[in-house]
């Protein structure tokens, strides 16, 4: 599978954040030149962005505050150092929180400090890791001004943070820790069922969501977990149909999307929605076009209706709109994405601010950070 297609398969974020892990620790060696956030505190507006900085990944905690990982004067013959810009006013203003001595993945020799993926689920507590490419991740507590490496027993897949804890996909089963404590451990459902495993993470509030091609794991309080049969939509063509995507409105309201490849930058697609947390779903009136490459999903929160779902093309990466679950739905372009440049970190923050990222810096493709603040009807480029 291509790799920039894997980075993003299986990660459905809602409300603002990413993800996680543990097993054994070792100290990260900071960078000095960048001193971070203390606690809950808004970032030193001391400390600018440098010049050409480019967007490789974004997580954002409210429509107020959030963390882009990126890094400047990337070029794919050269490691590029891992930055970290953050706001406090919604993207308005950007300064430096401190960064551990990481990479972003590419070019970089050293492929166990590599990173491309961002997760914060508050403003103190934040993860960096390599998404499919390595079993190391890095922690802070304290908003960036210490980092400590931590390993897991495999490559991490996917990560996200629910209310209260941090999830991890790693080699196919669920991990998860108390938020603050690094005190990972196997999920197990407690039934005939064992561990509990999977690919497609998504969480709304204390509710998490774990889907297969034919099944869905679900709890409502991360105690408690069911199994429920995930019907695929059969085939396209003569060509299965693959879970892409969860993205949940609320704990009650969810959406999946599947897509069946009919060759490079060509996916029929169909959505489903669940009004009952997952027990069962039933397919929307009508799909998504079927250009491009399926790269991210994401649902308004609080109000089930308006679903975004990214895809890269050999033309511009496309945003497919619906406003009305899918009886309809809208195309908007990203100017300057032509050749089949990977999208990455499509969220929804609020009922009508959503964000992701155009651009791989680490492979000479340049980095946006795209803003909408009317979900979804006008996008724009973030200036750091």
């Amino acid at each position: 599978m291509n790799m920039h297609l894997m980075k993003v398969l299986g990660v459905a974020g809602s409300a603002g954040a990413l993800a996680l892990l543990c097993l054994t620790t070792g100290g990260a060696r900071a960078d000095a030149a960048a001193p971070g956030v203390a606690g809950h505190a808004a970032p030193a507006a001391s400390l600018e962005v440098p010049a050409g900085f480019e967007p490789d990944a974004a997580s954002l905690v409210s429509s107020a505050w959030g963390v882009v990982l990126g890094g400047s004067g990337c070029a794919s013959s050269r490691p590029c150092p891992a930055r970290l810009a953050v706001t406090a006013d919604g993207g308005a203003r950007w300064s430096l929180m401190r960064a551990p001595a990481v990479w972003l993945a590419g070019a970089s020799s050293d492929e166990s400090r590599q990173v491309n993926q961002v997760l914060f689920a508050s403003p103190a507590d934040g993860w960096l890791y390599d998404q499919y490419g390595s079993r190391q991740m890095w922690v802070t507590g304290d908003g960036g001004a210490s980092w400590r490496e931590i390993t897991l027993p495999g490559d991490i897949e996917t990560m996200a943070a629910s209310a209260h804890t941090v999830y991890a996909v790693v080699g196919g089963s669920l991990y998860r820790s108390p938020i603050g404590q690094n005190a990972w451990s196997p999920v197990s459902s407690g039934t005939k069922y064992g561990p509990v495993t999977g690919s497609t993470l998504a969480v709304s509030g204390n509710s998490v969501w774990l889907g297969t091609g034919s099944y869905l794991w679900t709890t409502a309080d991360g105690t408690h977990w069911a199994r429920y049969p995930l019907r695929s939509p059969g085939k396209a063509y003569g060509v299965p149909y693959g879970l892409s995507g969860i993205a949940a409105a609320s704990p009650a309201d969810v959406a999946f999307l599947w897509g069946a490849a009919q060759g490079m930058y060509h996916t029929v697609m169909r959505v489903q929605v669940s009004f009952n947390g997952g027990r069962t779903e039933r397919q929307t009136l009508n799909a998504p076009p079927s250009a491009g490459d399926i790269y991210g999903l994401a649902v308004a929160p609080g109000q089930f209706g308006v679903l975004l779902v990214a895809v890269v093309t050999p033309g511009e990466d496309l945003i497919y709109r619906t406003a009305n679950l899918g009886r309809t739905w809208t195309t908007f372009g990203t100017p300057g994405t032509q050749g089949g440049v990977q999208l990455n970190s499509l969220e929804f923050i609020s009922p009508v601010v959503a964000c992701y990222v155009a651009g791989d810096p680490e492979f000479g493709e340049p980095g946006e950070l795209m803003w909408t603040t009317n979900a979804g009807l006008s996008w724009h480029k973030v200036r750091f």
